[in-house]
């Protein structure tokens, strides 16, 4: 039975995500491109039900999650983690964005000054905190639940797997805040999900989510190019700027001098969409 196969037989998604996750599963090994994909289905298809579907534009896009798998699934392959890392990866995939909060952006704080930059950046590092912690609940509670799509009735995740999913979801946006927390270069697993994380606002959905998201109560013309310009150098910023926060990471563990990027296969992709959008590291600081 071929991928595609596969997945119409398990997946419950629309057919532009059951072509996303097919795309993103053919980068990975042969040998394990089964398993995962078993994963794969059964995590969005409950995932979809549970929470994905129901997403408004103020939350992100429903693609969000399938643009991550494939990143993380491409940076986990380089990295040559193993199918039960690649396993909770997926899970983590899926499950990381499920607790809505009503976001405080990064270039709101860089626009504001004095109080008002405290302010916000209290109140970021407390919302950020509850959307980390609400997704590992859910993701503890859904993981959990979920079966093998044989007879077997047979669990899909081990309780050793939910917990270190959970506990990657439960920091993965820590490394934006001020103070910044982030996983030490050893453990690949989570800096494999961070980095397939952060990617996303470069893609060309991930653009268009932000564009799309309502910025201090106003809409964006997101037909205008100069708006997707401009989104795209704040995106890049971020980057760049939260770096100098991670002071526990040696310098020598990141690919280049400003990046947060630890693998090379994320700077690849970091690289590769910069110069997709034509904008130099020069461009991106203003």
């Amino acid at each position: 039975m071929t991928i595609r196969h596969r997945i119409h037989s398990i997946s419950v998604l629309p057919a532009p995500f059951n072509i996303m996750l097919e795309q993103a599963l053919l980068g990975v090994k042969e040998d394990q491109r089964d398993e995962l994909c078993v994963v794969a289905c059964v995590v969005s298809s409950a995932a979809w039900r549970f929470w994905h579907c129901w997403r408004a534009p103020e939350d992100n896009r429903q693609e969000h999650e399938w643009v991550v798998f494939a990143n993380v699934m491409r940076i986990a392959e380089a990295e040559g983690l193993t199918l039960r890392d690649k396993r909770v990866a997926t899970a983590f995939s899926f499950t990381h964005d499920s607790f809505f909060i009503p976001r405080i952006m990064e270039q709101s704080i860089r626009d504001a000054t004095g109080e008002q930059k405290e302010l916000l950046e209290r109140d970021k590092t407390r919302q950020r905190q509850e959307h980390m912690e609400g997704g590992a609940r859910n993701a503890e509670f859904l993981l959990s639940s979920l079966k093998r799509p044989d007879a077997s009735d047979r669990p899909l995740f081990e309780v050793g797997e939910v917990e270190q999913c959970a506990d990657i979801i439960r920091r993965h946006d820590s490394w934006k805040l001020n103070p910044a927390w982030v996983p030490p270069t050893s453990d690949r697993l989570a800096v494999v999900c961070l980095e397939g994380d952060a990617l996303w606002p470069l893609h060309p959905l991930g653009v268009l989510a932000d564009l799309q998201r309502p910025k201090e109560g106003k809409t964006r013309d997101f037909n205008d190019p100069q708006e997707w310009h401009k989104q795209l150098t704040e995106s890049l910023e971020t980057l760049v700027e939260s770096r100098p926060r991670w002071r526990d990471i040696p310098s020598g563990d990141f690919i280049d001098g400003k990046s947060i990027f630890r693998t090379k296969e994320a700077h690849r992709l970091y690289s590769q969409w910069r110069q997709c959008w034509n904008l130099s590291e020069e461009q991106q600081a203003h």
